[in-house]
């Protein structure tokens, strides 16, 4: 699949044109891709066809997903879209995710281009506001490492794989040993040993741990404890201080706790913000992040601006984060060549000095009437000093009206009205749009709601809108995406499961059978509890993210009984037993019976332990005792014809003595005693036959 050139130009769920393949890993490829709908590039994830070849792995991946795109943070790799697509004959899950353009801090490294502990410090102060987002809302990345950090068009970073990673981690280690040499290098001591989620030896603090490794490894170029198999890398690290050098200054007590070989004493991921923001106050600015991404025309990303450590992990609201300034041209003497970093003075620019028309003009002015003085020193020679100071006069006073002139044009721009119309902002992002506007000096103002169509963080309208004029200083209200509407959560309890089914989707969410029960009361089909997996405490009326997979319980009515056996009971024992069971009787005519006694169970009509629901009939005959016949007459008889008469009445031959053949039968016995004709004996007897 990964090298299959027909994906290119597929149109992936109706929707994104897969444009080109950006990546690959042990789980599958990233490829850019073109979203018709919104007009937007996009980056798809397409995953191995096994985490979908079966219902309950493809229940996994969409609560997978799910879990991943309610995750929102400016920290974090949004997630648009998720679904499962047939390629090749098989059934393959994607995902479609927020397209960042700056690459990873895998190419960084990757590239030589390592950090200084300052850069370093910056790039750990935003993952550590995404990992402190994920662990206060109760999920864990698992999986942090370089190729999972990157960085959008404006710079910031982005943790890569929320949610799946948690899903490929069950796989990756179920035994440490086998987990791969690319996972272990980033692995806590504790995922060495084989720690897990289920019994509590796996916390949150192994991300931290994994954080630690990426943050060395981007100053140094080498990861800790990094040796050439998975096992040996693995043991490397137990019970072993974190090695951290004397050059990262304040960073080095820093990192020395966060890679505690002991969990319980490294930072959580707010604390080691906070560590790390201290630790700013006493190393040197950082410069802009060697970003290697490609940008529209295949160059390096540069430019742009970071901002403050100090204001990185600031209380603040989660939906408004501070964004960076606009990137404004510079002049063109001062340009960099391309080979060149801008280094941005992130320091607040000190105020401008005010506004002298007179002094802006006069000196310009004065310096050009003195070289023009100087010239005609040259020129005139040994003229009079009086002609050659009425020159000067003169021509001093022409660029005096000239000046007066521009001074007036100067004066006229700065005090008239400045308008500007509002542009087309829709489908934007917050950033764009404030960027698009940032030199009309109008106040902007932010107010968010949901909307189905545009994604989060794009602008759904302004206020005014496009087209409208504006004066400098008018107020403009950007309305920007919270993300989808939420969808209400109904009471399924009692219904049928396609009714249920119905309903769900009616209400934009999801539907999973959890399990199937049987139970006494609840007819067959029928809903008996639901919960939401990702969030097991909602209840009826909670609002959820569209498409939330609902969980439910589905009822296969009573349990089958198994028939018991009957046979030697009298019919009012064999009827309590059956009713017992909820289970019916029905008699059937009696039966002569050589092993039951009369008014006793003879036979039933289905064996013991045969399954049969609930109300079932089981039909039984009751003995009549053993049946009795009579001997018939047998004088005169052949062999054929006597043998005929004998399984008429219901008797048997017997022991035959003489000519069967040839002879005449003389006498008939049973048990040696002669019998005669009439006599009475029980079904089956055999009779002794005497031939002379």
């Amino acid at each position: 699949m990964a090298t299959n050139p027909s994906l290119i130009g597929r149109l992936l769920a109706g929707r994104y044109r897969i444009q080109q393949r950006r990546g690959m890993g042990a789980h599958g490829i990233v490829l850019d891709a073109w979203d018709v709908q919104l007009e937007r590039l996009v980056a798809v994830k397409i995953l191995l066809p096994q985490f979908a070849n079966d219902v309950a792995s493809e229940a996994r991946f969409r609560l997978e997903a799910q879990v991943a795109a309610s995750c929102t943070h400016p920290n974090l790799n949004a997630v648009f879209d998720w679904g499962v697509e047939e390629i090749d004959g098989a059934k393959v899950p994607y995902i479609v995710l927020e397209h960042l353009g700056g690459g990873s801090l895998r190419d960084m490294i990757d590239r030589g281009r390592l950090l200084t502990p300052s850069q370093a410090l910056v790039v750990g102060l935003d993952a550590c506001r995404g990992l402190d987002y994920l662990h206060r809302h109760g999920v864990m990345h698992r999986d942090l490492k370089p190729a999972n950090l990157a960085f959008g068009e404006d710079r910031h970073l982005r943790i890569l794989d929320v949610g799946l990673s948690r899903y490929v981690a069950e796989s990756t280690w179920a035994e440490p040993s086998a987990a791969g040499i690319d996972a272990a290098r980033y692995a806590s001591p504790e995922q060495a040993r084989g720690a897990n989620l289920a019994d509590g030896t796996l916390t949150s603090a192994s991300d931290i741990y994994s954080l630690c490794l990426v943050l060395i490894e981007s100053v140094t170029g080498q990861v800790p404890f990094a040796s050439d198999s998975t096992v040996a890398t693995l043991n490397a690290r137990i019970d072993r201080l974190m090695p951290v050098s004397a050059d990262f200054g304040p960073l080095a007590p820093v990192l020395s706790r966060a890679g505690s070989a002991v969990p319980s004493d490294r930072y959580t991921a707010a604390e080691l913000g906070r560590a790390l923001t201290q630790a700013a106050g006493n190393l040197p600015r950082p410069a802009p992040l060697p970003i290697v991404g490609a940008g529209l025309f295949g160059g390096d990303v540069t430019g742009g601006m970071r901002r403050p450590a100090e204001a990185l992990l600031a209380p603040e609201p989660e939906a408004t984060l501070p964004l960076p300034p606009p990137v404004l041209p510079m002049p063109a003497a001062s340009a960099p060549s391309s080979a060149e970093t801008v280094q941005l003075d992130l320091a607040p620019p000190p105020p401008p000095p005010p506004t002298v028309v007179s002094e802006s003009l006069t000196v310009p002015v004065v310096r050009a009437a003195r070289q023009i003085d100087f010239a005609l020193d040259e020129g005139v020679g040994q003229e009079a000093p009086r002609r050659r100071r009425r020159a000067v006069w003169v021509i001093t006073a022409l660029v005096l009206l000239a000046a007066l002139g521009v001074g007036a044009f100067v004066v006229y721009n700065a005090v008239k009205d400045k308008t500007a119309a509002v542009p087309e902002l829709t489908g934007v992002t917050e950033a764009v749009g404030r960027n698009k506007i940032a030199e009309n000096g109008w106040k902007v103002a932010v107010t968010t709601q949901r909307d189905d169509v545009q994604p989060l963080g794009t602008i759904i309208q302004t206020d005014p809108a496009a087209g409208t004029t504006l004066h400098e200083g008018d107020t403009i209200t950007l309305v920007v995406s919270a993300g989808p509407t939420l969808a209400t959560l109904p009471d399924v309890t009692g219904q049928t499961l396609d009714a249920a089914t119905s309903l769900l989707a009616e209400s934009k969410l999801s539907i999973t059978v959890a399990d199937e029960v049987y139970d006494e009361s609840v007819a067959p089909g029928t809903i008996m509890s639901w919960t939401v997996p990702a969030q097991p405490g909602l209840v009826t009326g909670a609002e959820v993210m569209q498409q939330t997979v609902v969980a439910v319980v589905v009822s296969k009515g009573p349990a089958p009984r198994q028939v018991p056996s009957l046979l030697g009971m009298d019919e009012a024992t064999a009827t309590a037993t059956l009713g017992n069971l909820q289970l019916g009787i029905l008699r059937a005519d009696d039966i002569f019976s050589d092993k039951y006694p009369a008014g006793q169970v003879a036979d039933q009509s289905l064996p013991q332990g045969t399954d049969i629901p609930r109300g079932g009939i089981v039909t039984i005959a009751i003995s009549k005792g053993v049946e009795m016949v009579s001997m018939p007459a047998l004088g005169g008889l052949t062999y054929t014809e006597i043998k005929a008469a004998l399984d008429a009445a219901g008797l048997r031959v017997g022991k035959i003595t003489g000519d069967k053949d040839a002879g005449t039968i003389t006498d008939a016995f049973v048990d040696g005693v002669a019998v005669q004709p009439g006599q009475v004996f029980p079904h089956g007897t055999k009779i002794d036959l005497l031939f002379t």
